[in-house]
């Protein structure tokens, strides 16, 4: 009896995933799906297509308790963070190995594309919305820094990634030699959860506050700026 090599499992593994792999992207439509050749790791054996258009991925993998079934798991693009894929939910399925790649585009059709879609559309809307807010929030505050002996710091790359350029901190130190940490009057702009934006002053004298509200008029309409007057 010729004892058992796991090597030669994991390399038949390997080959029926590939195979598996390169079936299903021809009938999904090699045009929208490839085959990520570099996702088969011998540790424990896998594989990806990833959908051209955007990105999107499908996980192919043995399922760890039933030897005979794949587990198909569809994730977002690569480039998607954090914020923008918090409590969405993808979809992923098992099917048996008994399947032909056809049979499987099938249920990957019909039970998980339409959850990976789904979830695609509202990562698109969250990005656009994040958007929209850090140019309302820059904009007003590119307008407030136009106010003498302001200072603020723009947002740093860890807030960029983290999606915290949404907002912004200004200060008016009380002189051109000022630290810091000196006494100061603040502005904060954030995003409003109302939409637009949302702007919180703090220990403003009479003179910030009027120049405050020039540099706010300053870019609307001449009848909204004299309204607001």
């Amino acid at each position: 009896m010729t004892p058992h090599n796991p090597q030669d499992a994991q390399a038949e593994l390997r080959a029926d995933l590939l195979t598996l792999a390169e079936g299903l992207a021809q009938a999904l439509g090699t045009s929208e799906w490839t085959v990520d050749p570099r996702r088969v790791p011998d540790w424990h054996p896998c594989v990806e297509l990833i959908r051209t258009e955007d990105g999107s991925r499908i996980l192919i993998q043995q399922e760890r308790l039933h030897h005979d079934r794949w587990w198909m798991h569809s994730s977002l693009p690569d480039n998607a963070t954090y914020y923008d894929r918090h409590g969405l939910e993808t979809g992923s399925i098992t099917v048996t190995r008994a399947k032909t790649p056809t049979q499987v585009a099938r249920d990957v059709q019909r039970r998980l594309l339409p959850a990976l879609d789904a979830a695609v559309a509202e990562m698109s809307r969250r990005q656009h919305r994040h958007l929209t807010d850090v140019h309302e929030v820059t904009t007003i505050a590119r307008q407030l820094k136009a106010v003498p002996l302001t200072t603020g710091r723009p947002p740093g790359a860890d807030s960029r990634r983290n999606g915290e350029d949404t907002t912004r901190t200004l200060r008016w130190n009380q002189g051109p030699d000022a630290s810091w940490s000196a006494p100061h009057a603040e502005i904060k702009i954030s995003r409003s959860r109302f939409g637009g934006v949302h702007i919180e002053c703090s220990h403003l004298n009479a003179a910030m506050a009027e120049a405050v509200l020039r540099a706010l008029n300053a870019s609307l309409p001449t009848t909204q700026a004299a309204s607001a007057a």
